[in-house]
């Protein structure tokens, strides 16, 4: 699964008997095929290949990652959906809204939570328990978040 990896490379990984794959990076390639990877600031020597699967991200994305920002990276449930909140309501367009009109369409981007809950646990699923969301993530869910809730609405 892991043999064109390089040191570096995004990955999650099945790093215990739960099944669940952990979001890793690459630390190093071994001889011997195995590799030690870089999992929630701990270093998990010698995990086999057969364990370990690419995850592509956009080149956003990565490059948020990369950079890493103060505010560019998010953790927990919570914190996420505010900055999609956040994300959604301070647009110019939202700001032309009467006191009234801003209510109604805060209201109505609290309703967006169970699809967001869904959107944020699909993108977990892909790259693994404990991967790093960043803004750029979150401003990509935004149209995917929308076309949930109205698939649920229907």
């Amino acid at each position: 699964a892991g043999g064109s990896l390089r040191v570096g490379a995004l990955v999650k990984a099945r790093l215990d008997a739960s099944g669940r794959s952990f979001s890793a990076s690459v630390h190093a390639r071994n001889e011997d095929g195995t590799f030690d990877l870089s999992c929630d600031g701990s270093l998990v020597e010698g995990v086999p290949a057969a364990l370990v699967e690419p995850v592509a991200v956009g080149a956003a994305v990565a490059d948020s990652l990369l950079r890493d920002e103060p505010g560019g990276h998010i953790e927990g449930t919570s914190a996420f959906f505010d900055a999609f909140t956040a994300a959604l309501t301070s647009g110019p367009k939202f700001r032309t809204l009467t006191a009234a009109q801003q209510a109604v369409a805060s209201e109505k981007v609290q309703s967006l939570r169970p699809a967001f809950e869904e959107e944020l646990a699909a993108l977990r699923a892909t790259r693994g328990e404990g991967a790093t969301v960043t803004d750029v993530d979150i401003r990509e869910m935004m149209p995917r978040v929308m076309a949930r809730a109205a698939r649920a609405a229907t």
